[in-house]
């Protein structure tokens, strides 16, 4: 198997974060369907970059 790029790598990384920082701005505005909605992009993209830096640690 070939190991991620590193573009994908901090792609993803800024996009978990950009989505945390919309949960939190979203939950703080009252907007709580939207902030739900967010929260799981954010966990989505958070448990894909863990398995893409997962992957070269030897399974």
């Amino acid at each position: 198997m070939t190991p991620p790029s590193n573009f994908r790598i901090y792609f993803l990384a800024v996009l978990s974060a950009a989505w945390i920082i919309l949960t939190l701005v979203s939950a703080r505005g009252g907007k709580w369907p939207i902030a739900a909605v967010c929260l799981v992009m954010a966990i989505a993209n958070s448990v894909t970059l863990y398995r893409l830096t997962r992957q070269g640690q030897g399974k």
